[in-house]
Formats: C-alpha cells, sequence, structure tokens
C-alpha cells in the first residue's frame, strides 16, 4: 500500500511539472515535434489534428475527441480526411469521370501511417496545449521549416 502511495505522490509531483511545462513550452514543443516528424517523412508538406467536445450529446457524457488527418487511404481512393470534406485542405485532384481523388498534397510522402502513428502518439500533449475546439495546421514552408497554425474549431452539435 505504501508504494502505491509513495508512486502516486511521485506521479502528482511529475504531472505538476508537465503542465507547467506544457504552459510555459507547449506551443515551441508542438512546433518542434512537427518539424521532425516532417523531417523524418520525404514528401509530407501537410497535418491536421482537430480537437473538440460537444455540447450536446444525447444524455451521454460530452468529452473530448480528437482526429489526425495526415491524407492516407483508408480504404481503396478513400482518404481520411473524406469524411470532413477535407479536399480543399489537402490540394486533391479528382478523377473527372468518378470524383474519387487521384492525388492530394501528401501524395508524394509513402509513410503516411507512420506519421499518423507518430502524432497519435502525442494526442495527449496535444490535447493539454490546445485544450479542446482546436484545429492546428502543420504545413511545410519553401525553406523547409515547419509552420503551425491554431484556429477554433466547432463540431457543430
Amino acid at each position: 500500500m505504501s508504494d502505491i502511495k509513495s508512486l502516486l505522490k511521485q506521479y502528482e509531483e511529475v504531472n505538476k511539472q508537465l503542465n507547467k511545462q506544457i504552459q510555459e513550452n507547449g506551443k515551441e514543443f508542438i512546433q518542434n515535434l512537427f518539424q521532425d516528424i516532417f523531417d523524418q517523412h520525404k514528401g509530407l508538406k501537410f497535418v491536421m489534428v482537430r480537437g473538440w467536445t460537444p455540447g450536446f450529446n444525447d444524455g451521454e457524457p460530452c468529452t473530448h475527441s480528437q482526429e489526425t488527418f495526415v491524407g492516407r487511404a483508408s480504404w481503396g481512393t478513400y482518404h481520411d480526411f473524406s469524411d470532413y470534406e477535407l479536399y480543399d485542405d489537402f490540394e486533391c485532384v479528382f478523377d473527372e469521370d468518378s470524383d474519387d481523388v487521384v492525388s492530394h498534397i501528401n501524395s508524394g510522402c509513402e509513410s503516411l501511417d507512420e506519421v499518423y502513428v507518430q502524432v497519435e502518439a502525442y494526442s495527449e500533449i496535444i490535447e493539454r496545449v490546445f485544450n479542446t475546439n482546436f484545429e492546428i495546421k502543420a504545413s511545410l514552408n519553401t525553406d523547409g521549416k515547419i509552420v503551425v497554425t491554431e484556429d477554433e474549431y466547432w463540431c457543430g452539435y
């Protein structure tokens, strides 16, 4: 029992330090995180993360949700951004006959599944930095530097 109490006390102290660091350096950390991810993946030009908490959920608890969009194909020509019709953000090119996406801004990146996993690994930190109802976009400049922009996001309910 005393081991649990001791570990809990250590956890609370580390969590307090982490929260302080996030308040002071969180956005800089996110900037550096995306720079590292983009540097590792040739052809990666754009990543979007959305977080939100609904105001109404049919009597169920309203909890934070978060999604990462990198342009990976999830089923045939269906991409992770298709549900939200983020076609403009991903600069999609469509097949004239079928309206399928034939290319997008990250089509030159062969490791989009790995990019997704890397961003998702930091989802808790991203939530702590931006809280909720956010949309962050990380994009590659022509000089190879990453620009991270933040905007409000409302899920609509």
